[in-house]
């Protein structure tokens, strides 16, 4: 019995398939947009007048009664500690807001 030879080994009748390069597309930048409403921007206006009321609050209350003191620091004193100024208005806020800064700047 005899074997005939079907194919070759080696280099001779072998090629390796051939790839096609991957074409690379034109990709335009995006970029994310975010915006801020303005009911957002208000509220938080209003939360950092509140923050600044308490710290001030904190720092009014922490300070010692002196007998020089008016007898209207005295009722305000009273007042923080009752909470009557914990939930305030725009409004309110805007006008200490006001106040604050024109003592803080001497106007």
């Amino acid at each position: 019995m005899t074997i005939d030879k079907i194919g070759g080994i080696g280099g001779s009748g072998y090629e390796p398939k051939r790839t096609t390069p991957v074409k690379k597309t034109e990709s335009k930048e995006s970029f994310d947009n975010v915006s801020i409403s303005d009911t957002a921007k208000q509220k938080a206006s209003e939360a950092r007048l509140q923050s600044e009321v308490q710290s001030i609050t904190r720092k009014i209350l922490s300070t010692p009664d002196e007998s020089d003191r008016s007898v209207k620091l005295k009722e305000i004193k009273e007042k923080l500690k009752n909470g009557d100024y914990d939930n305030l208005n725009s409004d309110v806020l805007n006008t200490i807001a006001d106040r604050i800064s024109e003592t803080m700047l001497g106007q």
